[in-house]
């Protein structure tokens, strides 16, 4: 038997008898999300007894979760969603999963059920492998905490912009500062401003020519409530969605609802 053959056997070996450190540190990474302190848990905590955790990580998740045996968890992570949106921007599709803290800087945890999430590419290479220990920067970890249930995005239609919209964070004053802050800091951090106004400004421009037709037809007032409606329906779906609050902002601008998104 080679040494490299050896070597791998040893190491296969010890990786089995990690499966009680991986459960530990599944128990305490849950217990974390679950009372918002996972800006406390320390990568040295989540270490596998003397294997490197480069090795753990190609080992354990590259090789056995996504390219091994099990496959099968990985795709039901992934295809077991009510929807297809990503949960961090809740703008583009979930295609890839993301580690919510780093499978290299914690081992121990690169194939515990709660610490991957569907998300988007783009979330996921923004991400990449951000780690803080300010509690007023962490990510929202969807499988634990909602925002959806209380509106606090708002957007405004900018002086002379044709309708073009800036998007901002607007928490309820009841929040506790903290989930405040953390929610701007997600929104800064993954460019939501810019990305829902750049999806917004797409749809009115495939609109333009049906608002200025609703507004011959029926005024300035039958077009606030034509956007009112549209906002509405919206709103019933996704609270904070871009599209509810896009129509909600046009709807709200008297500029606009009298003609200003009409471009020449």
């Amino acid at each position: 038997m080679s040494r490299d053959t050896t070597k791998n056997e040893n190491l296969g070996t010890r990786l089995r008898a990690a499966a009680d450190i991986a459960e530990a540190a599944a128990k305490a990474f849950r217990a974390a999300a679950l009372s918002c302190t996972l800006h406390n848990l320390k990568s040295e905590d989540f270490q596998v007894t003397d294997i490197p955790s480069a090795r753990v990580s190609d080992i354990v998740y590259d090789s056995g979760m996504t390219n091994g045996p099990g496959r099968a968890i990985y795709d039901e992570i992934m295809d077991g969603r009510d929807e297809n949106l990503c949960p961090m921007c809740r703008h583009t599709e979930v295609t890839q999963l993301d580690h919510v803290m780093p499978k290299k800087a914690f081992p121990a945890l690169c194939v515990a059920p709660d610490n991957l999430v569907g998300v988007c590419e783009f979330c996921n290479r923004t991400k990449g492998d951000d780690v803080t220990e300010d509690a007023g920067k962490v990510l929202l970890h969807p499988y634990f905490e909602d925002a959806a249930t209380e509106r606090w995005l708002e957007a405004e239609v900018t002086p002379g912009g044709a309708g073009v919209l800036r998007y901002f964070v607007a928490p309820p004053p009841h929040w506790e500062a903290v989930f405040a802050d953390r929610i701007r800091h997600q929104f800064d951090f993954l460019k939501l401003g810019k990305r829902y106004s750049s999806k917004a400004n797409q749809t009115l421009s495939g609109m333009r020519q049906h608002l200025a037709h609703q507004l011959r037809t029926n005024d300035a007032t039958g077009l606030r409530k034509y956007l009112e409606e549209l906002a509405a329906s919206h709103r019933a779906d996704d609270l904070n969605g871009w599209a509810a609050v896009a129509y909600s902002s046009w709807a709200a601008d008297a500029a606009f609802c009298q003609g200003s998104f009409i471009t020449l």
